[in-house]
């Protein structure tokens, strides 16, 4: 996985060609499916598909991504879309609660409203990355709270 430098299915360019993305992503769940492998394949798909770049539209992922997951994706591609996504934010410094996490939550809600209608599974799986960071900024919340009455 980490050897990817770009979507599957891009030129040169930098665009995304949807043909070569969806014959790609067949055969690797073909051949993932073929050596017992097929979870563990959908995960990281979805992680891969996860760096794609935002649409023509403003709305991540890009059209060609989402066409290619409206078509072929599985409940474990989009765990794999959340995986990724958060694994990208890597290291990052902390304010007091969860107001970072909330901020990302919202981000990813509106783009899963604008998705909604015509991509509705890839709406669904940007709504779980939106539902994953509310929990975090709870859990935020609370260990800072408990932080203050320790005296930490």
């Amino acid at each position: 996985m980490t050897n990817f430098r770009r979507i599957p299915g891009t030129d040169d360019n930098g665009k995304i060609d949807e043909d070569n993305l969806r014959s790609w992503m067949k055969e690797v769940q073909t051949l993932c499916v073929h050596h017992w492998r097929a979870e563990i394949g959908d995960h990281k798909i979805g992680e891969i598909l996860s760096s794609g770049p935002v649409g023509q539209d403003g709305v991540w992922p890009c059209e060609e991504v989402r066409k290619v997951l409206e078509d072929l994706g599985t409940p474990e591609v989009a765990k794999g879309l959340g995986i990724g996504v958060y694994n990208s934010r890597g290291v990052h410094s902390r304010s007091p609660g969860g107001d970072q996490e909330r901020v990302l939550a919202e981000k990813y809600r509106k783009w899963a409203r604008q998705l909604a209608f015509e991509y509705p599974y890839v709406a669904n799986a940007v709504e779980s990355i939106a539902h994953k960071y509310d929990r975090e900024a709870v859990w935020h919340d609370s260990e800072d709270a408990v932080g203050r009455r320790l005296g930490r």
